[in-house]
C-alpha cells in the first residue's frame, strides 16, 4: 500500500467524526445563550478537534460542491476561525446581540424554523413537513427535550440530528462484526441523505443569508456564513443536488435579491 492511500485511508476515517464535529459546532453557535452557549463555545474553542475537523473537510476532494445555491458559499469559507473572531467578549454580551438578532419571540426576519420559510397558506405542507421532522427522530428513538420543550423543526435539532446520525455511524463502522455494523452504518448514511435532501439543505442557507442581513459584521453573521460553507460540502459528499423548490423568505421581509450583503428557545440536545 503506497503512502498516498495510507494517508487517503486516514482521511476517509477522520471524515465522520470530522463532519460530526462541525455539525454540533454550528448548533452550539445558535443555541439561544440562556443555555450557557458562551460558555460551550470556549470549551469548544480550546479544543484542538474543531478546527482539525474543518481542515479535514476542505483537504476532502468530494466535499467541493460542483454547483452552488441559493446562498450557498465555497468550501474555502468552512472557517471556525471567522467565527471565533466574532464571538463577544462575554455572555452578556452575547445574549444582547442574540436578542437584537432574534428578538425575544419568534424572530419575523430570520425565524429558526424550517416551515417558517413554507408560505403560510400552505398549512398542510407545513403540518406535514413537522411531521416528517418528527418521524426521522423517532426511527432512530429520539424526541425533543420535555424540559426545553421545542418545535422539531429548529435549526438547531436538525443540526444536532444531523450529528447524532454521525456519530451512530462511526459506532456501527467500529464494530468488529461487520455482518452487523456495516447495514446499520448504511441505514445512517442513507438518513442523513434523506434529512439533508429533504429537510435542511431547502432552507438552511437562506436562513444563513437572513443572519448575515440582520447582525451584519457580527457574531451570527460569521455564523451564518459558516453554515452557507457547511450545507454545500455536505450535499457534495452525499450526493445531494441542489435543492430544486428553494424555500421562500418569510413574507415580512423584504426580497433577498434587494438585498445582496445585506428563536431558538431551546435545548439543542435531543434525549431519548
Amino acid at each position: 500500500m503506497s503512502i498516498q492511500t495510507i494517508d487517503q485511508v486516514a482521511l476517509d476515517s477522520a471524515l465522520p467524526r470530522a463532519r460530526q464535529a462541525l455539525y454540533r459546532f454550528a448548533a452550539v453557535a445558535l443555541l439561544d445563550p440562556k443555555y450557557g452557549t458562551w460558555a460551550l463555545l470556549q470549551k469548544l474553542r480550546s479544543e484542538p478537534l474543531l478546527a482539525s475537523a474543518a481542515e479535514v473537510l476542505r483537504e476532502t476532494a468530494t466535499a467541493e460542491a460542483e454547483e452552488l445555491g441559493l446562498g450557498e458559499l465555497p468550501l474555502a469559507e468552512l472557517d471556525p476561525e471567522a467565527v471565533w473572531r466574532k464571538l463577544p467578549p462575554s455572555d452578556a454580551a452575547l445574549n444582547t446581540m442574540y436578542e437584537r438578532t432574534f428578538g425575544l419571540l419568534v424572530s419575523a426576519a430570520c425565524p429558526p424554523y424550517e416551515t417558517e420559510y413554507i408560505p403560510s397558506k400552505f398549512t398542510f405542507q407545513r403540518g406535514n413537513t413537522l411531521a416528517d421532522v418528527s418521524g426521522f427522530y423517532r426511527a432512530f428513538g429520539l424526541t425533543t427535550s420535555l424540559m426545553h420543550a421545542e418545535r422539531p423543526d429548529h435549526i438547531v435539532l436538525e443540526l444536532e440530528f444531523m450529528a447524532f446520525l454521525l456519530g451512530r455511524e462511526r459506532e456501527a463502522d467500529e464494530q468488529q462484526d461487520r455482518a452487523l455494523g456495516e447495514p446499520r452504518a448504511a441505514v445512517c448514511r442513507q438518513a442523513q441523505t434523506r434529512f439533508l435532501q429533504e429537510h435542511l439543505a431547502p432552507w438552511a442557507t437562506l436562513f444563513a443569508k437572513l443572519l448575515q442581513r440582520e447582525n451584519p459584521g457580527g457574531f451570527y453573521e460569521a455564523v451564518g456564513n459558516f453554515l452557507a460553507a457547511l450545507i454545500p460540502a455536505e450535499r457534495s459528499l452525499l450526493g445531494v443536488a441542489v435543492p430544486q423548490q428553494a424555500a421562500q423568505a418569510p413574507s415580512q421581509i423584504e426580497p433577498l435579491d434587494a438585498c445582496d450583503g445585506c428563536q431558538l428557545h431551546g435545548d439543542p440536545q435531543l434525549g431519548t
